[in-house]
């Protein structure tokens, strides 16, 4: 009965040991994908935008990290396009891995034993996808596009390879020491047993999402240094998994910045540095709808360069273009910030006034006639090119609506260009426009 006891105390022991060193490197491998999962998502927006300096700083910043070894960034095909190790470790060279050609194959996490010159390590490859725009956003299995792969190593405790190899010669011992007497094997039950199901209790936790999981057994033997190892590995996942999420949020900000670059170019022309008409006429429908809602005023003035094609024809289209720029640079220079210039096509060019009504306007559009008068005298002496402005305020309107704002400035423009250009032209004074 005794033997039989005994026999069965080391049976269990036995399986809670494999049991721990089991979730030991489950809890290693599921943290090994996460990091792999981070920096594929990480990588996702730079591959998308083809941004391969930003790819090369992601794989340093990572792998700067401890316990990285290294990080690999390789395309759909396996070529590698952004590679780097931690410090002057040589992990790749030494397993004849860093084949530029090699093609990665995502899987289950793979412990390499090491040597005298390479430590124990974890290697894993994860692959890169984008969701493409056509997929509906509730689907539970969106279409993804396959980028490429993230391949990463990283260090493995020394606990973990030694508990695999000595497993056995553990559980030998223990059925030597456990049959020499029954208090003996509740002596082992008690010293060995029950910090091990503490311990695996912790790794369960930690393996659960909760990093700040530790063993607080203090103990100065075997386990005791499994303890230690543990903690210490969790210590080194909880600030390599903390400066990975800095790194993603950082990586957030800078592509919303760049997105919003990205945007300010595309409603930006390119000759004149203004707005085009597509973003004129967005920001004409908000700022018009605002004014209504808040019984403001709103004013455009419309603003033509006159004998523009005399020019053209006469000095070429280069200077032409340097008008044009001028123009734009004189009228960009008068306004406020809440104000909006854009040209509106040709030779013409178009200004938004939130909140300034009709005599405000002139004010400015006075100023800005002036202005590119200096600088005419100045840059062409020689070219006699003036400007007529035509102003509308929305209290002047029949029709509210943001068309015929635009529509009542261009009819003035075009009293002003008719009276004797180089003037401005108001709704209540239409018929004797004001020359500067």
């Amino acid at each position: 009965m005794v033997v039989l006891i005994l026999a069965v105390s080391a049976s269990v022991s036995g399986y809670l040991l494999r049991s721990t060193g089991e979730l030991a490197r489950n809890q290693h491998d599921s943290h090994m994908i996460s990091v792999a999962a981070m920096l594929s998502k990480a990588a996702g927006p730079i591959m998308v935008a083809r941004d391969l300096n930003a790819l090369r700083n992601l794989a340093k910043e990572s792998a700067n990290g401890v316990p990285l070894l290294y990080v690999i960034f390789s395309d759909e095909k396996g070529n590698q396009i952004a590679i780097a190790e931690h410090g002057k470790t040589s992990v790749l060279r030494e397993l004849g891995q860093d084949d530029p050609q090699s093609v990665p194959v995502p899987g289950r996490p793979q412990l390499h034993r090491g040597d005298r010159k390479i430590p124990v390590f974890i290697d894993v490859t994860y692959p890169i996808v984008t969701t493409l725009a056509e997929s509906d956003p509730g689907e539970e299995y969106p279409v993804t596009e396959l980028l490429g792969y993230v391949r990463a190593g990283m260090v493995a405790n020394h606990w973990q390879y030694t508990m695999s190899t000595k497993l056995d010669m553990v559980v030998g011992v223990g059925i030597l020491a456990m049959a020499a007497a029954i208090p003996l094997g509740f002596l082992l039950v008690r010293r060995i047993i029950l910090p091990l199901e503490s311990l695996g209790h912790v790794m369960v936790r930690f393996s659960q999402g909760d990093l700040n999981a530790r063993s607080t057994l203090h103990r100065n033997d075997e386990i005791g240094s499994l303890e230690t190892a543990f903690n210490r590995m969790a210590d080194q996942h909880q600030h390599t998994h903390e400066r990975i999420i800095r790194l993603n949020v950082e990586l957030e900000r800078r592509v919303a910045q760049r997105t919003q670059q990205l945007r300010e170019l595309a409603s930006r022309e390119p000759l004149t540095g203004l707005y085009n008409r597509r973003y004129f006429n967005e920001t004409l429908k908000r700022r018009f709808s605002e004014a209504l809602r808040y019984n403001a005023d709103l004013s455009c003035i419309m603003i033509d360069l006159d004998g523009f094609k005399a020019v053209n024809d006469e000095y070429g289209h280069q200077v032409g273009d340097e008008l044009l720029q001028l123009a734009a640079g004189t009228v960009a220079s008068q306004l406020r910030t809440a104000d909006v210039a854009a040209r509106f096509g040709g030779d013409e060019f178009v200004a938004l006034l939130p909140q300034s009504d009709a005599e405000s306007a002139r004010v400015l559009a006075e100023r800005i006639l002036e202005k590119f008068a200096q600088e005419m005298a100045v840059r062409h002496p020689n070219i006699q090119t003036t400007m007529s402005i035509g102003i509308a305020s929305l209290t002047s309107l029949q029709e509210n609506t943001p068309q015929a704002l635009v529509r009542k400035a261009d009819s003035l423009l075009y009293l002003a260009k008719k009276g004797g250009r180089n003037q401005i032209a108001m709704p209540e004074e239409s018929a004797n426009p004001t020359t500067i």
